[in-house]
Order: C-alpha cells, then sequence, then structure tokens
C-alpha cells in the first residue's frame, strides 16, 4: 500500500510539473500540495471568457513596460475590448453620484446642508430609509432593497404598458449575477441544452461550461445585419433535441452583443413564438435597451411583445420569460458600481421561492449598486432642480454614442481588409477581417486562431485592445474582432489610423 501510495504521489508531482504552472515545485517538506489545477473542478478549468483573456494579459504586459519608461510604437493603450464606459473617459452622471454620495455620507442630505440640491436629498433621504435605518454599510434583503424594486416595477410598467409586480423581481450585483445564476438552476448536466446566439457575448457559453452544461448556437446572418430566422432557429433545435439532450432554454442578446443588431419586432415574435412551439425558456438580455443609434430602429422588449401575443391568442400563455437589465451599461455605464436586476415572467411562486433562496446564500447584493438600480430608472423629472444638467449629460453622452457609432462603422469599412455591418445599436462593432494565408499557418503553428493572432500583434505593435472573434463564436472560416465605440473622439480617430497603418503593413507581410 505504500509503495503504490508513493507512486501515486510521484505520478502526481509529474502532473503538477506539467500543467500547474507556478506553484508546481514541491515546498521543501516534499510533500505535494493539496490543491492544484488538476484537484480543481474541470468545468472550472475548461472554462474560457475572451472578453478577459490573452489580448488583455498582453495589453497589461505592454502597459507595464510603458509605465517603466521603455519606447514602444505608441504612448498608450487604447483599450477597445470592453463595455467599461468611465475607463475610457465618460464621465459620471452628476445626479447618481450625488445621490450616492449622501447615501454613503448621511450629513450631505442632513437639513440646513447647502451643498447639494434638494431633490438629491430628498431621494437619497428615501433610499436610507429604505434600509431600516441602517444605512448602506447593512445586509438589504436578499432580492433586495423592497423600495427599488417597487421603483423598477413602475419603470417597466412605463414601459411595456403591462403590470409589472416587485416581488418578481431580484436585485444582483450586476445582470452577469442573474445570467448566472439562471443558468446555474436550469442546467445539472452535459445533456442539458440551452441554445444561444452565433455569435453570443461570452457570458453564456462561460456559464455553461461552469456548471456542466451545453451550448447549442444558432447562428446569426452576418449578411442580413445579424439576424436570424425560424429556419436557423428550427436547424439548431433539430441538430442538438432528441437522444437524451434536454433543451431547456433559449438566450437572446438586444440589442446584440458583439453584432450590435437591435432586433425588429418580428423577429422579438419569432423568438417568442419558437419557445412556445419547443416549450423553451426565454432568457432575455436587454442590457442595452437605452443604446439604440440607427434611425427608424427601436427597443422591444420581449415582455412587452410576450403580454401582447398572450392578449390575442391564450396558447402563449405557457411561455416563461426571464429578463435582465444592468447598470453597467445604457448612458448610465456605472460598470464598478455593480447593479443590475432580473425580472420572473411567468414563473410559479414557488420557483421564484427557489431564486430566493439562491440568493439568500449571498445574503445580499451591494447596497449602492441597488440604488443605482433605482435612479437608472426614475430619473429626475422636469421642474426639479437636478433636471437640467441631468438632460445635458444624459443626452450629450447618447448623442455622442450615436456619432462614434457611425464613425466606427464608417472608418472600419474604409480600411482595406476589414468590413463591419452597422451599428445599430449597443457599444460594439463585429467586424470581419482579412488575415492572409501566412499568417494564418503562423497562427495556427503557435496554436492559436488566425483572429487572435491578429488580435495580439495589434495589441503589441499599436496597443489598442480588441477581442478576437473566436471568443463569441463565428461561422466557420471567418475571422473577426470585436470592437467598442466608446473611447472619446479623438481617441477613437486616432485607434483608426493605427488600426489602418496595421492593417496595411500585416497584410503586406
Amino acid at each position: 500500500m505504500a509503495q503504490s501510495v508513493g507512486q501515486h504521489c510521484d505520478r502526481r508531482t509529474l502532473l503538477m510539473k506539467s500543467q500547474d504552472t507556478g506553484v508546481a515545485e514541491l515546498p521543501e517538506n516534499g510533500k505535494p500540495r493539496r490543491m492544484t489545477v488538476n484537484d480543481l473542478d474541470q468545468h472550472l478549468v475548461n472554462m474560457k471568457y475572451a472578453v478577459r483573456g490573452a489580448v488583455v494579459a498582453k495589453a497589461a504586459e505592454m502597459q507595464r513596460r510603458l509605465d517603466a519608461g521603455e519606447k514602444l510604437g505608441f504612448e498608450k493603450i487604447i483599450p477597445c475590448n470592453i463595455g467599461n464606459p468611465h475607463a475610457v473617459q465618460q464621465k459620471p452622471i452628476t445626479f447618481y453620484r450625488q445621490v450616492a454620495a449622501c447615501c454613503a455620507y448621511p450629513a450631505l442630505c442632513a437639513d440646513g446642508v447647502s451643498v447639494m440640491p434638494e431633490d438629491v436629498k430628498r431621494r437619497a433621504r428615501e433610499y436610507l430609509d429604505s434600509t431600516g435605518g441602517n444605512g448602506i454599510g447593512a445586509y438589504t434583503s436578499s432580492t433586495g432593497l423592497k423600495l427599488v424594486r417597487e421603483q423598477i416595477a413602475a419603470f417597466i410598467e412605463r414601459r411595456d404598458g403591462f403590470p409589472a409586480d416587485s416581488e418578481a423581481i431580484e436585485l444582483h450585483t450586476g445582470a452577469s449575477e442573474g445570467v448566472k445564476r439562471v443558468i446555474q438552476a436550469i442546467v445539472s448536466a452535459e445533456t442539458d441544452v440551452v441554445m444561444i446566439p452565433k455569435p453570443q457575448y461570452p457570458l453564456y457559453s462561460a456559464a455553461l461550461t461552469m456548471f456542466g452544461g451545453t451550448a447549442q448556437y444558432y447562428e446569426c446572418s452576418e449578411d442580413m445585419d445579424w439576424s436570424v430566422t425560424r429556419e436557423e432557429m428550427d436547424r439548431s433545435y433539430r441538430e442538438c433535441s432528441g437522444n437524451t439532450n434536454f433543451v431547456r432554454a433559449v438566450a437572446v442578446i438586444n440589442p446584440g452583443n458583439p453584432t450590435g443588431h437591435v432586433l425588429s419586432l418580428e423577429e422579438v415574435k419569432m423568438f417568442i413564438t419558437f419557445a412556445r412551439d419547443k416549450n423553451l425558456l426565454i432568457l432575455a438580455d436587454e442590457v442595452y435597451q437605452t443604446n439604440v443609434y440607427e434611425d427608424g430602429k427601436e427597443f422591444h422588449s420581449f415582455k412587452k411583445v410576450l403580454r401582447t401575443l398572450q392578449k390575442e391568442d391564450n396558447s402563449y400563455n405557457s411561455v416563461q420569460l426571464m429578463s435582465f437589465h444592468s447598470t453597467s451599461k445604457g448612458i448610465i455605464g456605472e460598470c464598478g458600481l455593480r447593479g443590475g436586476y432580473t425580472e420572473f415572467v411567468g414563473m410559479s411562486p414557488s420557483v421564484i421561492d427557489l431564486f430566493v433562496k439562491v440568493a439568500s446564500t449571498s445574503l445580499s447584493s451591494n447596497t449602492l449598486g441597488q440604488i443605482m438600480c433605482g435612479l437608472m430608472v426614475t430619473p429626475p423629472k422636469e421642474g426639479e432642480p437636478s433636471y437640467d444638467l441631468f438632460r445635458e449629460e444624459t443626452e450629450g453622452i447618447f448623442e455622442g454614442m450615436k456619432d462614434r457609432a457611425k464613425l466606427l462603422t464608417e472608418g472600419l469599412n474604409s480600411i482595406p481588409g476589414i468590413s463591419t455591418r452597422q451599428i445599430q445599436g449597443a457599444m460594439y462593432a463585429f467586424a470581419q477581417v482579412e488575415i492572409p494565408a501566412q499568417a494564418l499557418a503562423l497562427a495556427a503553428s503557435r496554436g492559436m486562431k488566425g483572429d487572435e493572432y491578429w488580435c495580439l500583434e495589434l495589441v503589441e505593435k499599436t496597443g489598442i485592445v480588441c477581442v478576437p472573434g473566436t471568443g463569441f463564436g463565428q461561422k466557420d472560416g471567418t475571422s473577426h474582432f470585436r470592437i467598442t465605440i466608446l473611447p472619446p473622439t479623438p481617441m477613437l480617430v486616432d485607434m483608426l489610423q493605427r488600426l489602418r497603418e496595421f492593417q496595411e503593413n500585416f497584410m503586406k507581410q
């Protein structure tokens, strides 16, 4: 027995040395470490999240070299890889930050203190009162502050024209947490399948891998501005259904990330009808609902369209929906404060109770993030002290995004070897890039896809940080990259010039 244990330890040591880089060496006492990569849940090991992958690591390395005074071919990194508005100089909206400041330091909203507008002080007091007088440093209920959930329900009613129940709304530390909780709840084996778009936001494939489920892609057609047909949905469903597979849900991102496509009313109806016909839960990622730029396009919430269809045809009454929203996107852009929510539609109280039980294991989401959700859906009203500045700031941010969406679309399409569809909404272009056969072969020899190699070369030569299309899923034989509209116009113009020079040189090499 002792010999077999020793042999086992020797094999383990070899595994540690070959796979667990950085902590592989045995400590001085000669005993193998208890936790290595090989000991961890392999779902975590296999999970990939391209938005913060190898390209971002290379960008961090380049930043360290710049900070150390090294002379590179550029003076600063341009982070175009993620929808993180304040990281690229978008200014916080004054009203939101003033209320947050008063909640964090209540003395600012005391009577007789004139540093804050009266409507700011009133709103802060309301939120502080809703904590039971405990302030933002105490836990809230697991589903979030009742006042905020009521504000969200009222917002949804105004938006859609149909009732919303505050008891069917759960606040999260960002919408991503809500998405992960739902996926964790509906998958327990590789035979549990969720249909997701291709290209998709990597959160979905990562969460499905993490929790042991399976992603089934449906193709968004680049030739049709990234739209999806019922025929494609049926094809994808046939491909994954049957045998032992159980298709549980279909995820839809509207407006699209990374594509920037805004679903038409008919497309939303198509998805809902498909879900009805196949008896699938709908996961509606609607965090970019205020980011619609193209004239003639508008956001249609899944909740509104579903309720409208249910009024016309009771066969839709069985359709269940979970919709997600966030304070990180839109005009507010408060990524670091981590606010988000899920609305449960068509769920029984017992199902909602189970999600409350899961939420209780985290005690509560962060209170400032919850308050930011409430502020997002209840902006200042005309005639209130903060209204004029709020309107000026929010309209300025939106118009800037709209202008840069057009600038980025036109700029990318003017570069030989790069093309993109019109950015209709959200915060990104998903651009196709030509990569010469020689570069593809070189990438393959290094164990990379062509777009991964291209993006790594791009950041090393220019400081521009993009995300390879491989991480989102793309049509076989194509190469893409995701790039954001968020940098301010001078930075975006500089970025496009760097990108043009890089691509011209890349094609020549």
